[in-house]
């Protein structure tokens, strides 16, 4: 699921290489980081498990179409291929918008390609979207080798939708950046398509809250002059109630409301560094709870794979660490935001 940051005016889709272990995933990453200017990308990021490892980084394309009037930057992971190391796998499809499916092309691995992709379809089910209908593209890797499949072969056995295909030696890099165009376009399509029916369905929800709103409105009789301040002071408090009544808490089970609920009053009684390191605290067990394996074990790797943005998460565990003199309206305001963020995304997988 892409994610808007207004300040950057960016919106960032995520895009995951899919596939075997060993099928050059990660050499693919490898080889496209490499390729593109520094000022453009961000670190690489490697969380190392046993037999594979899971990597991303973010770069923000020369030549793209902007959706939604903003530039898109892409996140580019990839996953162990281990059978064992599925609720991983699992966790960093979670908001994914496109897959690039990285088959092994030799004759033993058919098998190994089969199974992977079945897997990536039942994951995505698990997440609720349907492979038949996402943006997929399909590398059929280390074509140099002798004894690899005809791609007439690994057609029949893997691309029975008719996805774009392409032969690739991720070492030499050939045919990479062919893939990752085909996949882009595709998400970028997909992102577009979301976008407008969005707007349609907000336009839809508003012109039926109004016409209801006319319907239920009562006829209005003007207030007598001495009546006018108390009918006010009436309208302020009514107000004063709308906003207090929604909570972040009905996010939650009922065991676990009550957390938010307390940073939400911590808020609102100006104690922001209670707020901060209690919100701080909620993110830490919401992330002890998801699955883990090797390094991924630790906070700072869930959160990733989670799909949170490293850096804001960087950014709660710095902020509570400070005194509270030093703790802002605005800090304890992203703690919640983060601690909503982080509830809502573990809670989709």
């Amino acid at each position: 699921m892409s994610r808007i940051n207004p300040l950057a005016k960016e919106l960032s889709a995520k895009i995951v290489y899919y596939g075997p272990g060993l099928s050059g995933k990660t050499t693919s990453l490898e080889f496209i980081h490499r390729a593109i200017r520094p000022d453009r990308r961000g670190e690489m990021v490697s969380l190392a498990t046993e037999g594979d490892r899971t990597i991303f980084f973010d770069f923000l394309p020369l030549q793209i179409d902007r959706v939604r009037g903003m530039d898109v930057r892409l996140q580019l992971y990839t996953v162990p291929g281990q059978v064992y190391y599925a609720a991983t796998r699992k966790l960093v499809l979670n908001g994914a918008d496109g897959v690039v499916f990285v088959a092994d092309s030799q004759a033993d691995a058919l098998e190994r390609n089969e199974s992977s992709l079945e897997d990536l379809r039942a994951n995505l089910r698990e997440l609720g979207i349907d492979l038949d209908r996402f943006p997929l593209v399909l590398q059929y890797n280390k074509r140099d080798l002798p004894g690899a499949l005809p791609v007439d072969t690994l057609e029949s056995h893997l691309n029975a939708r008719g996805v774009p295909a392409f032969e690739t030696v991720a070492t030499r890099g050939t045919g990479i950046f062919d893939a990752l165009k085909a996949i882009v376009r595709l998400t970028i399509r997909s992102l577009k398509a979301q976008a407008v029916a969005a707007k349609a369905g907000r336009a839809d929800a508003l012109t039926g809250r109004e016409e209801r709103e006319l319907q239920a409105r009562p006829a209005q009789v003007p207030a007598a002059a001495d009546e006018v301040p108390e009918a006010r002071a009436a309208e302020d408090l009514a107000r004063a109630d709308v906003r207090s009544g929604p909570s972040f808490a009905a996010l939650w089970a009922p065991h676990d409301a009550a957390v938010v609920r307390e940073v939400e009053a911590q808020l609102g009684e100006r104690c922001y560094g209670a707020a901060v390191r209690k919100a701080a605290e909620a993110v830490a067990e919401i992330l002890d709870r998801l699955p883990g394996s090797g390094e991924a074990d630790g906070p700072m790797s869930k959160a990733v794979l989670l799909g949170l943005d490293g850096r804001e998460f960087l950014r709660l565990s710095r902020l509570a660490s400070l005194p509270d003199e030093a703790i802002t309206e605005k800090d304890a305001l992203f703690a919640l935001y983060l601690l909503v963020a982080s509830r809502v995304k573990a809670d989709a997988i």
